[in-house]
């Protein structure tokens, strides 16, 4: 198989946090944070019930809402003098990520024990906080494809490319930050949509996490595939819920870009729709909201879904952990 060195290798260091806009701290925005910290710890209280049966599915949306809510705080700590009335947020806040990192040892012991050889592909992604650079930006509606996108998307494929890109695949050789050429080919293929471009924005997105991506080199080339994927999202996620589609793929079209910082997916309405597809009783996300069911795979693969107590859903209810934590960072910092 023809290995391409695509990146330029730096030492891995956890990446901090760079944000660049300072909302607005309104009586909305506390008021709407505190919903959205209110629905993520009902939502973390079901995981914490069932925490044997998460699987890195939806364990990877965990660690993606303890970033956002480790980085909450972080601003949150700067500013608790001056605003006293976000000391109690600041200790839920606090608490929810703690929360988060004993239910995360309670599953990875698990998988660990029962699915060693998947938790080894994965493991450099779910064992700490996926922290990834934030700027506040906006999408550029001319780079928009029109036309139908190309929406077939491989499992099997998706996770040998993102097992490539860890250095944890079948072929006793692999290195991290070295993939193939059929991989780099499919990752950056234009026109996709549907799964397939939120996992292509998703690889990059682990690639720079791990240290794949030398940001001095390469910065404005990666701003501009962000562009690309997140304006095409947009009008993906709009169609998706304006034909009540998939539920699963409009929180995950709306988490993927607004983690790095795209403010149009941070909308009110789509708040409280998200909102009203959490399960009154459980607090975590099933099917019983969705007005279409679909087939659901249950094999494990990285975020394909598999159902947990109560019908709740693993990796949809994390999706949802990670975008409540993100809502909760737009509105409260």
């Amino acid at each position: 198989m023809l290995i391409i060195f695509i990146f330029i290798f730096s030492t891995y260091a956890p990446i901090q946090i760079v944000c660049s806009s300072d909302f607005s701290s309104s009586e909305f925005d506390i008021k709407n944070g505190g919903h959205a910290l209110h629905a993520l710890q009902r939502l973390l209280n079901f995981f914490e019930s069932d925490a044997n049966n998460l699987n890195l599915d939806g364990l990877y949306g965990l660690r993606i809402a303890q970033g956002q809510l480790n980085a909450l705080q972080q601003s949150l700590r700067s500013r608790i003098n001056k605003k006293i009335h976000l000391t109690d947020r600041h200790n839920l806040i606090h608490s929810l990520s703690t929360q988060i990192e004993r239910i995360a040892n309670v599953s990875l012991q698990r998988i660990a024990h029962e699915a060693s050889s998947y938790l080894h592909r994965f493991y450099l992604i779910v064992h700490h906080p996926f922290v990834i650079d934030y700027q506040s930006k906006k999408i550029n509606k001319n780079l928009i494809e029109q036309g139908e996108g190309i929406s077939n998307f491989d499992e099997e494929e998706s996770d040998q490319c993102f097992a490539e890109l860890l250095g944890s695949s079948d072929n006793p050789k692999s290195i991290k930050c070295f993939i193939s050429e059929h991989c780099w080919n499919m990752m950056t293929s234009p026109k996709g949509g549907n799964y397939r471009i939120t996992h292509q924005l998703l690889w990059f997105l682990i690639a720079k996490n791990i240290g794949c991506i030398n940001q001095d080199v390469t910065n404005k080339n990666f701003n501009d595939l962000e562009d690309y994927f997140c304006a095409n999202i947009y009008d993906d996620a709009k169609t998706n819920l304006h034909d009540n589609f998939n539920q699963d793929l409009f929180i995950e079209q709306l988490l993927i870009c607004s983690i790095i910082g795209y403010e149009d997916f941070v909308r009110p309405d789509w708040f409280n729709t998200i909102l009203t597809w959490q399960h009154p009783v459980y607090g975590c996300f099933s099917d019983a909201s969705e007005t279409i069911r679909f087939h659901r795979k249950t094999r494990r693969h990285l975020l394909v879904e598999q159902e947990m107590n109560n019908g709740c859903l693993s990796h949809k209810s994390g999706l949802a952990a990670g975008l409540l934590a993100t809502y909760s960072r737009v509105y409260l910092q």
